[in-house]
């Protein structure tokens, strides 16, 4: 049900009767042809230089590597009224974590999403999902897992070079399985494992003497509740698997499995499948993740030695 279209039509504005016109170099994107919904909501306002990419256009980004048997299409969707819309690629072959390999997989995925809101960019991420929770593993953008291409006029041509990268997909996921196979062999103590997530859920910075506090004690008494609640699943079943039981694999993991399945307590608005979705992919909860496998990177490298 994604292959509906998107175009640019005119913005009018309309002060008075004698007062109408049209605001020139704007346009809403709305949704056109095969819209199922009675309603057309605007995904958002753009300029002369936008350039719309129609969503069975960029699905076909994937289309070599499922024909080559290297990816099947898994499954796809829309978030918010549609303006974000999304394809999940399974690769092949999976990641073994822990001794002998055998004990935790993670499986290989490519993310493609595709905006209509003049904001995002075209999106193709690596998202490994470890199977025994569902987690999607989130590594550092900085280390070249994403690619991100801007909706302007030769959208297309780059969409279509873009496609070689799919040579380096292999090396790419070769360099995840040797780090998550790193965090693997590091040992966490209980004084670690605090140290990790203070790093991950740092405290606030003291406001000034005299400045009002209670933003202040707002977040250092969340910070103190994200730490509590990863101690506790650092210790459940699932980051207790063997092979890989008191490792900073596992303790990154508390921290993936923690914003993926357990932060929308409480938050009513995080209980929507779709903002959650949203958080996880491109918000707050993916930088998080980004952030928990950043830091743990670096202490597995300062506690081998």
């Amino acid at each position: 049900g994604l292959a509906w279209r998107v175009a640019k039509t005119p913005i009018f504005y309309h002060e008075s009767i004698e007062c109408t016109g049209v605001v020139p170099g704007h346009y809403a994107m709305v949704p056109t042809e095969g819209w199922k919904k009675r309603e057309r909501p605007v995904f958002g306002i753009v300029t002369d230089q936008y350039e719309p990419l129609q969503n069975t256009e960029a699905f076909a980004f994937f289309d070599p590597l499922v024909a080559d048997g290297r990816a099947a299409y898994e499954t796809a969707g829309a978030l918010g009224q549609g303006e974000r819309v999304w394809i999940l690629a399974r690769l092949k072959d999976s990641i073994r974590i822990g001794k002998n390999g055998s004990e935790d997989e993670v499986r290989q995925y490519l993310l493609l999403s595709n905006s209509h809101d003049g904001k995002s960019s075209v999106q193709i991420k690596f998202t490994p999902i470890r199977v025994v929770c569902n987690n999607t593993l989130t590594m550092a953008l900085s280390q070249g897992e994403a690619v991100h291409i801007d909706h302007a006029p030769d959208l297309r041509e780059r969409i279509a070079a873009a496609r070689t990268l799919f040579a380096h997909v292999v090396s790419v996921y070769r360099r995840i399985d040797e780090q998550f196979n790193r965090l693997a062999v590091v040992p966490v103590v209980e004084k670690r494992l605090d140290t990790y997530l203070s790093g991950v859920f740092p405290d606030p910075t003291p406001p000034e003497p005299g400045k009002p506090s209670q933003r202040y004690e707002y977040h250092r008494l969340r910070a103190r509740r994200d730490r509590h609640c990863c101690n506790v699943l650092f210790d459940r079943w699932r980051n207790r698997l063997h092979g890989t039981d008191g490792t900073l694999w596992a303790a990154y993991n508390s921290v993936t499995e923690y914003v993926d399945h357990r932060h929308a307590v409480g938050n009513n608005r995080a209980l929507n499948p779709s903002s959650r979705l949203q958080s996880m992919w491109f918000g707050n909860g993916c930088a998080t993740k980004i952030r928990a496998f950043d830091v743990a990177m670096t202490f597995a490298q300062e506690w081998r030695k």
